[in-house]
Parts: structure tokens; C-alpha cells; sequence
């Protein structure tokens, strides 16, 4: 076969731009620092790398909402562990009503204590977090409780989701901390022989009955469906001096307290689950970012040692190249 010198020519032009398109594909390498820098170089690899993103992207944005989350449970949870403070000393202050040393002006002191404890209840009740009530539900921008103890939110929750598979309740409604439900009959004998009876009343209400030592005849009987109206009761009782109500709001009060310790508890469980679930998340991403890494970064040191080897090549093939053209047919002549 003859080769011609337009051959000759042509096969050098294409090996010198193959060894350009190599050296400028390296130089860009070190530059991004990425062995793919568009679809055409790997396509497989770009798909793989556009995944793991897309993963990398929505834990991501699951840690925001577990963020989001945790700042209003954690705020709930404040308010919550506060409302535990305020029924403790209620107590201590009911047991000290109950003392049979107290005078009658001594327990109109103590209610005025219950009041001031009553009006922190309340605060407490109508906590605004980043301008949302946050015990109102949906009704956010509603104080949750209006200053007679009445609920004005509503029962909805709002759910974030931290994963494709778990979601988490942000919020607790008003009546969740501050109102129980009585489920069934409840009855204690008093050293005296009468009993005090809490009744399920529907809903949030439970009924207080004071009855004789046969365990029928009704003295006494109130009611009250939150523990605001628990407080306005034991107030009530305290500046009347009537100790058998004192007596019998004890049990609402401990029921009461019982309630907030359970949703106490209930936060801290889903607090922990935002923190495990954030860990997990952490150890995902750090994966994701490893195998991308592994899919689409350059190896600098490799990149450098293949530019310095086209480099070499360029040059070989221009001193050549060079040669080759410098000839003609009179150079072969004798």
C-alpha cells in the first residue's frame, strides 16, 4: 500500500488531536477535581452519581425537618416539665391545707398561692413558640386556653416526616397536657369511712363525689373537664375552708400531674426517635458521599501522571511529525 504525503499529513493531524483531546480532558480533571464532568464520560457512572445525589439531597432535607421538629418538641417539652413543677407544689400545699393546725385565714393564704400557681398553669398552657401556640393545633395563632380554663384550638397534630417510613407528631393539643380522661370508676375510703369517687364524664369531664360511709348516699359532688377549673375548684374550696373538697381535688391534682409526666415521657421517646433517626441519616449521607466520591472524583496523582505521559507523547510526535514533513521524494534520491 502507498502512503501519500496528504495521508501522512492527515494521520498526524488526527493522532495530535487525539492527544489534545487527552491532555485537555486530563487538565480538566485537575481542575474539577472530577473524573465526570458530563454525561458523555461515564454514562453509567452519571447516573449512579445523579442517585446517589438525589439520596444525599433528601436526607438532607429530612435532617431540616428533624430540626424543625425537635426545636418545637423541645420547647413543648419546656413547658411541659414546668407544668410538672407547678402541680408538685400544688400538692404540697394542698397536704399543707389539710393540716389540722391550719386556720381557716391560713388556707385563704395558700389559695392565693393556687392562684398564682393556677395563672402559671395558664402561661404555661398558652406558650408561643416562633409565633405559633403551640398547644392549639392547627389554630396556632389562637391562645390554646382563653383565661376561664377554656380549650380554643382544635385536636389536629402536625406530622413531619423523617424518613420515606416514619413520621413524627411536632405537637401536643392542650386538652393532650392539661386535661386527662377518666376511663373508669375510681374509689378511695377515707379514714372516716366515707369514699371519694372520680367518674368518667364524657370526654375530658370527670365527676367528684363525696359519699357517706354506706357508699350511696351522695354529700358533695363537682366537676370540671381541665385541670384550669381543677384549680379554680381547689381555690374555691381553700378560701370556703371547705376541707372536704380540698381532700377530694388531692386525687384530681395527682391525676392530673400523672398526666403531664405521661406526656412528658411521651416527648423524651419521640425526641430520642428524632435523635436516632438523625444518626442513621448522618451514617447514610456519609456512605452516600463515599460511593459518590468513588464514582465521580479523580484520582489528582493518576490525572498528573497522565498528563505528564501525553505530554511526552505530544512532544515525540511533533519532533517526528516535524521529520516526516521536512522530507520530500528528492531526499530518497542517490
Amino acid at each position: 500500500m502507498r502512503l501519500s504525503t496528504f495521508m501522512i499529513h492527515n494521520r498526524l493531524i488526527a493522532t495530535l488531536q487525539q492527544n489534545f483531546e487527552r491532555l485537555y480532558g486530563s487538565q480538566e480533571q485537575l481542575t474539577t477535581g472530577k473524573k465526570i464532568n458530563r454525561p458523555s464520560d461515564d454514562i453509567i457512572g452519571s447516573a449512579r452519581a445523579l442517585d446517589y445525589r438525589i439520596n444525599i439531597n433528601a436526607g438532607e432535607q429530612f435532617k431540616r425537618n428533624i430540626d424543625e421538629a425537635r426545636s418545637y418538641l423541645q420547647a413543648t417539652e419546656g413547658a411541659v416539665s414546668s407544668a410538672s413543677v407547678i402541680f408538685s407544689r400544688t400538692r404540697e400545699l394542698i397536704i399543707e391545707a389539710l393540716n389540722g393546725e391550719k386556720s381557716p385565714s391560713d388556707r385563704e393564704i395558700i389559695a392565693k398561692e393556687v392562684e398564682e400557681l393556677r395563672r402559671g398553669l395558664l402561661d404555661l398552657a398558652n406558650t408561643r413558640f416562633k409565633g405559633r401556640y403551640i398547644f392549639s393545633g392547627f389554630l396556632h395563632d389562637r391562645a390554646a386556653f382563653d383565661t376561664a380554663g377554656n380549650y380554643q384550638g382544635d385536636g389536629n397534630h402536625t406530622e413531619v416526616e423523617i424518613s420515606p417510613e416514619i413520621t413524627v407528631r411536632e405537637n401536643m393539643t392542650g386538652p393532650e397536657v392539661f386535661a386527662y380522661i377518666q376511663s373508669a370508676d375510681e374509689s378511695i375510703q377515707l379514714e372516716d369511712g366515707r369514699f371519694l369517687h372520680y367518674l368518667p364524664g364524657g370526654g375530658t369531664t370527670v365527676n367528684v363525689e363525696i359519699r357517706a360511709s354506706d357508699d350511696v348516699t351522695v354529700l358533695d359532688s363537682f366537676s370540671y373537664d381541665n385541670v384550669f377549673q381543677m384549680m379554680d375548684l381547689l381555690k374555691a374550696a381553700l378560701e370556703s375552708n371547705d376541707i372536704d373538697r380540698v381532700n377530694a381535688l388531692l386525687g384530681g391534682v395527682d391525676h392530673g400531674h400523672e398526666q403531664v409526666l405521661n406526656v412528658e415521657a411521651e416527648l423524651g421517646a419521640r425526641l430520642g426517635l428524632l435523635d436516632s433517626e438523625e444518626n442513621r441519616i448522618d451514617d447514610s449521607i456519609l456512605d452516600l458521599r463515599t460511593v459518590l466520591s468513588k464514582t465521580e472524583d479523580a484520582d489528582i496523582a493518576e490525572v498528573v501522571s497522565e498528563i505528564s505521559k501525553t505530554e511526552v507523547a505530544l512532544q515525540a510526535l511533533r519532533q517526528s511529525g516535524a521529520q516526516v514533513m521536512n522530507q520530500s521524494l528528492l531526499d530518497f534520491l542517490r
